[in-house]
């Protein structure tokens, strides 16, 4: 459900889980009238959202590259290691490293929230998560990215899979938020 294109730019309201209309609503909160909120003011313990499921990503630039800086213990789960200091390229299975990749580059370029509803398939089981993508940077640059993801599975059920063997679910579009 990766989104190949964006659709048409959303709201609040197009956000299914209160959890992530919450961040998004902190998010806007933060930026004010500035035209990013700047990564100094990304305080943990004023993140409406829980910990162990939420990452902050550094936006690298020439190369232009996504490093996981931070990880709750739900994402390290998902990759069933310690990922700080590793770049999303790197640890996203190549079936789905593209479209993970173009949506981190749309948030970066943009500096607008990005909210995805996502899954992936092995040969009998379907793995289902809704994903929202935060900007945070200086003047109009992007330097880094807050991720959220509410899962729709235990994330040590995908401990045992195959991860080469990851398939995309059905694509649908997912939403800029305005």
């Amino acid at each position: 459900m990766e989104s190949q294109t964006l659709a048409r730019n959303a709201g609040e309201e197009d956000i299914i889980e209160p959890e992530l209309r919450t961040l998004l609503r902190h998010w806007h909160d933060l930026k004010a009238e500035m035209p990013l909120p700047r990564r100094e003011q990304l305080d943990p313990v004023l993140l409406p959202f829980p910990l162990d499921r939420v990452y902050l990503i550094e936006v690298k630039r020439n190369p232009t590259d996504f490093m996981i800086r931070l990880a709750g213990e739900k994402v390290q789960g998902f990759y069933g290691s310690r990922v700080a200091g590793k770049s999303v390229r790197e640890l996203t299975p190549a079936t789905l490293s593209s479209a993970v990749f173009t949506q981190m580059l749309r948030v970066s370029a943009l500096g607008t929230p990005f909210y995805s509803k996502s899954g992936f398939e092995t040969p009998g089981a379907v793995f289902r998560y809704s994903r929202l993508l935060l900007p945070f940077g200086a003047e109009q640059q992007v330097t880094h990215l807050l991720g959220a993801v509410v899962q729709y599975f235990r994330p040590n059920a995908v401990g045992a899979v195959n991860r080469d063997k990851l398939q995309p679910l059905r694509r649908e579009p997912a939403l800029m938020l305005a």
